[in-house]
Parts: structure tokens; C-alpha cells; sequence
């Protein structure tokens, strides 16, 4: 039988521990933002140390740019975030309108730390639109892969879904956040083996491209490359993929390209600074800060 001594000192251990969990859970809920279009608090510009670094007790993002032996230059933003809640998603007009507009604007109005360019989500008319938690679209006709990013942040790739089998949760836990473009580039860190090369893509041609990818829990890289003029080579979509898997991701998937492709911190572009060309465009996805958030 136990004695006093140990009755007490297993107490103890139990109320440390519980104090701990509540503390865990406390700061959890304190680096909360709302599940809605709401930006991101004001930033305080003294957290970004310089021209590609950011970090306050929330968040921090480190962007590194490199080149690759057959001379295409990418970006590579590497983020961890204290709450899924950081990882949001934004529309020039809202999710049902096909307004486009300037992303470094768009991302300027949420106060994104970070922000890349999304799905382009208009301009199909098909796929699974959902953000913040709101459903705008479910028309899937199995042609496209899918991403889903649940309430805890973590990235579920679901391929090629056809109509039904695409659902509000998924593995018990709710879809806040759902993308249309693809493809999956990888799965279980590695090149996914059965990646689709839709011709809607340029799969085999050297272009400029852009990807979100999860690391582990709530970290992510943001991944995009140059394009075949001013200087750099682009490259095909199993080229960017094999650079995605390389840097350590777990899951990747492909997003709009091209001249919609920005990388924006602090609100400036990083990638492709001389284009004259960027695109106009529909939505962001971006990571904002939770400092000073209750």
C-alpha cells in the first residue's frame, strides 16, 4: 500500500501536470484570431529584424532565396505559427464575387505577415470552395486534386474527388479552409507517385510556379520559382516538385502560376520584382500575427 509520502507526492505530480495542460490550453486560446474575413491585428514593424525576417511570440517567418544548378531562381518561406487560426485566407471581393486586384493591396488590408496567391478559385466554376469555415462552392467532377486544411492546420490531400466525396470534416476534426488547383506535389514527404500533369497546367513546360506545404504541426513553407525570362530558367511541375520535396515538406500542393504568382511580405513582392506583368488576382492565403491578441 502506497504511503502518505507517495499518496502525496502522486498528487502533486497529477496537479503539476494539470497545470501545465491548462497553461498549454490558456496560451492556446490566447493566440486565437476569429474563424472569419476579419484580417489579422495591426503589425508592429519593429518584429521584422530585416527585409526577409519576422518574428513575435507568435509567429515568425524566414524567407531564403536560391538558385538552382540549371539556373532557376525560387524562394523558399519557411513559417511557424502559435495557433492554426494564423493560417487564413482572403478574397479581393469575397469568396462569391470574381473581382480580381493588386495582392499586395489585398494583402495589406488583412495585415498578413505573409501572403502567397491562391486558387484562382473563379475561374473554373468547379471544385470545393470552402474558407474560414464557409462553404461558396461544391461542384467536383473528379478532375482536380483537393486540399483541405482542418481546425488544427493540418493539410489533407484528397485526389481527384468526384461529387460527394468531399465532406465539412474530415477525420472527426472541421474543414476550415479548402483549395481547388493542384496538384498534390507531395505526400508522406515525397514526390507523389501518381501526380496529375493536367495539360491545364503546363505540367511540361519550365514556368514560374507557387506552393503551400506543411512541415509538421503548424509549420509550413511557402515555395515558388522563377520564370523563364529575366534571368531564370522556371521549371516543369515534376521539376518543382522534386524542389518541394527536397526541402523537407510533408505535403505539398500546387497553386496558381505564372503571372499570378506572388510571394508578398510586409506587403512588397519578393519573387520576380521586375515583372511588369503580375496578374491581378482573385484571393491570398497568408499567416498573420496573433500579438497582443486575447
Amino acid at each position: 500500500m502506497a504511503s502518505k509520502v507517495q499518496k502525496l507526492l502522486m498528487c502533486a505530480g497529477i496537479l503539476a501536470i494539470m497545470v501545465l495542460l491548462f497553461s498549454a490550453q490558456e496560451a492556446k486560446a490566447e493566440n486565437r484570431l476569429p474563424v472569419d474575413f476579419t484580417g489579422g491585428p495591426p503589425l508592429n514593424q519593429a518584429f521584422y529584424t530585416d527585409a526577409f525576417h519576422y518574428e513575435d511570440r507568435t509567429i515568425s517567418v524566414a524567407i531564403d532565396q536560391d538558385r538552382t544548378e540549371n539556373g532557376c531562381d525560387y524562394w523558399v518561406a519557411s513559417v511557424k505559427i502559435a495557433h492554426p487560426s494564423q493560417l487564413r485566407t482572403a478574397a479581393a471581393n469575397g469568396f462569391d464575387s470574381d473581382m480580381v486586384m493588386d495582392g499586395r493591396y489585398l494583402a495589406r488590408r488583412v495585415n498578413a505577415v505573409l501572403a502567397i496567391d491562391g486558387d484562382y478559385f473563379s475561374y473554373t466554376g468547379e471544385g470545393y470552395i470552402l474558407r474560414q469555415g464557409e462553404l461558396f462552392l461544391n461542384v467536383l467532377v473528379g478532375r482536380r486534386d483537393v486540399l483541405l486544411i482542418d481546425e488544427d492546420g493540418d493539410f489533407h490531400i484528397i485526389e481527384k474527388p468526384k461529387k460527394g466525396e468531399v465532406h465539412k470534416t474530415i477525420e472527426g476534426k472541421k474543414v476550415i479552409n479548402a483549395f481547388y488547383f493542384g496538384p498534390a506535389l507531395v505526400l508522406d514527404g515525397q514526390v507523389h507517385p501518381n501526380m496529375t500533369l493536367d495539360e491545364d497546367m503546363a505540367a511540361n513546360d519550365r514556368k514560374q510556379r507557387m506552393c503551400i506545404a506543411q512541415v509538421g504541426p503548424l509549420e509550413y513553407k511557402c515555395i515558388c520559382c522563377g520564370p523563364p525570362a529575366r534571368g531564370s530558367a522556371g521549371m516543369t511541375l515534376m521539376e518543382f516538385a522534386q524542389l518541394v520535396a527536397d526541402q523537407g515538406v510533408q505535403t505539398a500542393y500546387n497553386l496558381d502560376g505564372g503571372n499570378s504568382c506572388m510571394m508578398l511580405f510586409n506587403s512588397r513582392k519578393i519573387n520576380d520584382v521586375e515583372s511588369e506583368n503580375t496578374r491581378e488576382i482573385n484571393d491570398i492565403i497568408y499567416f498573420a500575427s496573433a500579438y497582443g491578441v486575447n
